[in-house]
Parts: C-alpha cells; structure tokens; sequence
C-alpha cells in the first residue's frame, strides 16, 4: 500500500513490481535487516529498482 500512496499507482502494479523486485527477495531472506525497516523506506527501494530497470 505504500507503493500505492507514495507514487499514485494501483495496488495491481505496486503488488506486480514489488514481487517482481530483488528488494522483496532481500527481505524474504532476512538480508540487511530490510524486514525492520519503515514501510515508505522500502516502498522507496521498491520503486527505485523498478525505475533503474526501466533505463
């Protein structure tokens, strides 16, 4: 949702990039601490990846 409410896109696409994302790997895994992070941090991250993708 705060993919959604930071960049005013569908919960269909947010949901689409997040799971399509290394970030979300990262905090399956436990790397880095990533699960203890705010929620607009990594919706950040999120978004910063899928847009680096897009270059």
């Amino acid at each position: 949702m705060s993919i959604c409410d930071l960049y005013n896109v569908s919960l269909q696409f947010a949901t689409d990039i997040y799971y399509k994302s290394t970030t979300a790997d990262l905090i399956e895994e436990g790397v880095a601490d990533l699960q203890c992070r705010s929620d607009k941090y990594l919706a950040s991250l999120v978004w910063d990846e899928h847009t680096e993708s897009k270059i």
